[in-house]
């Protein structure tokens, strides 16, 4: 939890200490999904497993010049899994995040601009699990990540700019701890690379876009 302050203090330094003309910007998504449903087979009906979804994650930041910016992103997310049966289990994972980020970008070329973004992010995430009216605390998992890489951005008007992240050249790192009781797993992960066998595909590419204000 020290590591989370640090990394939130550190954001608000780099807003509060950012030029009075700096231009704002926002961002993020939310979403929610939920699954369902019975089957029948004309006699009984049982019902299936009900899975419930939601992610908030919110970001915003500011252009100090017309090369770099900073900003924020928070997370939350909540999924809860509800088990027919005798009794009924209710299992749910409760995670939130914050990710501070530096982009610069390299060069501009009429509407389309080369960045390179890097970003420090923790989040914390825990598992529990009820079984009729007995609950349990599963595994608390606390993640500190590095990573960097390139994007582009497009220009669609002077408020709206697309952009994609391309993931398929990073670097990162990562250290992931699971406290489980009093067992503590820990699991440090360092990666730097170019993926050039995967552009067809969904994650080499991530597309979003950012609102200035």
């Amino acid at each position: 939890m020290n590591v989370m302050k640090r990394i939130i203090a550190l954001s608000i330094i780099l807003l509060l200490t950012s030029q009075v003309f700096a231009q704002l910007f926002v961002g993020g998504n939310i979403g929610l999904s939920m699954t369902g449903g019975k089957v029948d087979n004309g006699n009984t009906s049982v019902d299936k497993q009900k899975v419930t979804s939601f992610a908030f994650a919110p970001m915003a930041g500011m252009f100090l010049n017309d090369k770099l910016a900073v900003g924020t992103s928070l997370s939350f997310n909540l999924n809860n899994t509800k088990t027919p049966g005798n009794p009924e289990q209710i299992d749910r994972t409760t995670s939130f995040g914050v990710t501070p980020f530096v982009r610069y970008y390299a060069f501009t070329v009429n509407k389309f601009s080369l960045f390179a973004q890097a970003n420090v992010g923790f989040a914390y995430s825990v598992e529990k699990s009820k079984v009729g009216s007995t609950t349990t605390t599963g595994p608390k998992t606390s993640t500190l990540s590095i990573n960097a890489s390139p994007g582009i951005a497009y220009n669609l008007s002077e408020k709206v700019q697309l952009e994609a992240h391309i993931n398929g050249f990073n670097f990162g790192y990562s250290r992931i701890s699971v406290k489980d009781n009093n067992n503590t797993d820990i699991t440090n992960s360092f990666g730097l690379g170019v993926d050039l066998d995967n552009i067809a595909t969904s994650g080499f590419i991530t597309i979003g876009a950012i609102v200035k204000l």
